[in-house]
């Protein structure tokens, strides 16, 4: 496929240490990891955060918006940017893109920190559909469009549900960019992709794909997914996966930042020093 990291907005931070790569959620864009660039960076490590295509102030072609297109994108950005294999930290749907490149190309991948994932775990998963189909619509074209009406008119007020314990993180900033992008030329067909998304790889299948050490880090008052039954099916089916709960929403990363650095820090230290010791052998 044609590569789009020129296309996308990119974000950089120190010049030396293991490599972080931050992946925002649907509708979102790289400063929504505002408050955690920085402090991840001044810990000893290179710190990426991208805006992906379609989103924030990147570009937003005509193309088929998937998982798998904004996988592939991160792999691109992976091998040609970064250049080395990177720790991942993606929320929402950015988990599950994530999760996608550390399932597929575990080889970019030293360890994955999932925040209030998408993706669904499926006990004895026997089928993986392969096949990627574009299913627009009149229905799906009507419907991005009556949702871009009522992102526009209720922004502040989406968000502050998803920031159950912190409403005053939802600053005007944050509002203004959702409010803004969602006015750029082909925002629209972005928002058509929710109609025409295909989680089914589960999240399991991924995750036992890829093979290494995995963090999910969940807000359990995320008001878009049942946390206790989402966490106690990861409990159950996936292996290698470290739970850390969080009394936030779905965005723990910017509600509760500096909880949420205090364990990247960690996690990423920790993960880094076993990577360095297989190479050692």
């Amino acid at each position: 496929m044609t590569r789009g990291v020129a296309q996308q907005r990119i974000r950089i931070v120190g010049n030396d240490g293991p490599a972080i790569l931050l992946v925002h959620g649907f509708g979102a864009f790289l400063q929504h990891y505002r408050d955690n660039i920085k402090e991840i960076a001044d810990n000893g490590f290179r710190v990426w955060a991208i805006t992906l295509l379609g989103f924030g102030k990147s570009e937003k072609p005509n193309v088929s918006y998937s998982e798998v297109m904004w996988a592939e994108l991160l792999r691109d950005f992976i091998v040609d940017i970064i250049n080395e294999p990177v720790h991942i930290v993606g929320n929402s749907l950015g988990g599950y893109i994530s999760s996608i490149v550390a399932g597929v190309w575990p080889s970019l991948t030293k360890s994955l920190v999932l925040i209030n994932t998408a993706g669904t775990v499926v006990p004895n998963y026997s089928f993986i559909p392969t096949s990627e189909e574009w299913r627009a619509s009149f229905f799906s074209r009507l419907g991005a469009r009556l949702l871009l009406l009522y992102l526009r008119s209720s922004a502040a007020s989406i968000l502050k549900s998803y920031y159950p314990t912190k409403r005053e993180r939802v600053d005007t900033a944050l509002v203004n960019e959702i409010t803004r992008a969602s006015y750029d030329p082909g925002a629209a067909m972005i928002l058509e992709s929710i109609f025409n998304f295909n989680l089914s790889i589960p999240l399991n299948f991924l995750l036992d794909s890829f093979g290494g050490s995995v963090l999910v880090i969940q807000g359990t008052k995320d008001p878009l997914v049942k946390s206790g039954v989402f966490l106690s099916m990861l409990r159950e089916h996936c292996r290698h996966v470290l739970i850390k709960e969080f009394d936030a929403g779905h965005c723990v990363q910017d509600e509760v930042p500096e909880e949420v650095n205090s364990i990247l820090i960690e996690w990423a230290m920790e993960n880094s020093e076993v990577n360095l010791s297989m190479k050692a052998v």
